[in-house]
């Protein structure tokens, strides 16, 4: 194996933390500056005391792995390293974590709007998602807050539940007829059946905040402000795993607003330099594209409330999208540039 640049742990671009040993070290030889799978790297002890080792075994993620080994279908973002020292008849056990990126630069995609339709220019939108024909929305801030059932051809709202003071309502979803609506900060989660009367609610355990929700069908994917997508079941809304969101070069924080197109998450990003939506693999977190929408603000009203962009919606292959107190909803059509 060929190892043409050291890195030696820690490194700050990892954000490395290990258990401490006084006697051993751990240090970390990468084929890369920036590991991604199918990187080569080795795993490195260091006596600092003299110490001979007897023998020692490897593991990466808590699967045995030989101290040069090659990665393989990890997940990205935080994956852990632990050793196994056996010195003078003596166990040490030393970990540490690293960072794992994807191997594949994001495509670059574009935009053009196909149809403009008016959007309520009050609603901070905090999640967008049609179930069946019908558009629903949910509208964020303290007292402002709600949960709608809107027309999509007009913006006019068929049905509105407004939420109490306390609650700073974010993202939605729908599934089997039931709706959920998170919370920002109080770390409650809100159940409805389509007629909006609340029959249920869950809290956050695992993840940090509430933001954006989306499903497949099957389970429920939540961000949750980080670079986190947790993965939810659907009947405890217990956090089973996630997936941390990174491209070939960052992981991507601030993940906002979420929606389920074939197979893949797409996704806002919150207070964000540009408007743009990212596409991401739900198995292992990578950013596949990145869709610039550069330009689209400058088609709504701009307001001192106007915000950034907020809100994906896909209705029989159509995709739409729209923004916080954004007076326009738009359907798009994104390319390849």
């Amino acid at each position: 194996m060929k190892y043409t640049v050291v890195f030696l742990f820690p490194l700050l671009i990892f954000n490395c933390q290990s258990s401490i040993d006084k006697d051993f070290k751990i240090k970390i030889s990468s084929s890369d500056k920036i590991i991604s799978n199918g990187d080569n790297i080795k795993i490195i002890i260091e006596s600092k005391s003299g110490q001979v080792i007897d023998s020692a075994a490897y593991y990466i993620n808590e699967k045995e792995v030989s101290s040069e080994t090659t990665l393989k279908d990890l997940k990205l973002g935080v994956n852990s390293a632990k050793v196994k020292i056996y010195s003078n008849g003596i166990e040490h056990s030393l970990a540490r974590t690293f960072d794992v990126y994807s191997n594949k630069k994001p495509d670059i995609m574009t935009y053009e709007i196909i149809r403009e339709y008016n959007h309520d220019q009050n609603a901070y939108t905090q999640g967008l998602e049609f179930y069946g024909n019908s558009l629903y929305e949910s509208t964020g801030l303290n007292g402002k807050s709600s949960l709608r059932k809107v027309d999509l051809n007009n913006g006019v709202i068929l049905k509105v539940l407004n939420l109490e003071y306390e609650y700073f309502a974010e993202g939605l979803t729908i599934l089997n007829d039931r709706i959920f609506q998170l919370t920002w900060r109080n770390k409650i989660g809100f159940i409805y059946d389509l007629d909006f009367n609340k029959i249920g609610s869950f809290n956050y355990v695992k993840s940090v905040e509430g933001w954006g929700l989306t499903n497949d069908g099957k389970y429920i994917y939540k961000s949750d402000g980080t670079s986190k997508i947790w993965r939810l079941d659907p009947d405890t809304l217990e956090e089973i795993d996630f997936i941390d969101v990174m491209t070939d070069k960052s992981r991507i924080r601030n993940i906002n607003e979420l929606e389920f197109i074939d197979g893949k998450i797409y996704a806002n990003t919150y207070q964000q330099n540009r408007d743009v939506i990212i596409i991401i693999n739900p198995q292992n977190g990578a950013v596949e594209s990145v869709v610039d929408f550069t330009g689209i603000r400058n088609r709504v009203q701009n307001l001192p409330e106007t915000d950034v962009m907020n809100g994906i919606a896909e209705l029989n292959g159509r995709l739409f999208v729209t923004g916080k107190n954004w007076d326009k909803l738009f359907e798009v059509k994104i390319y390849n540039k």
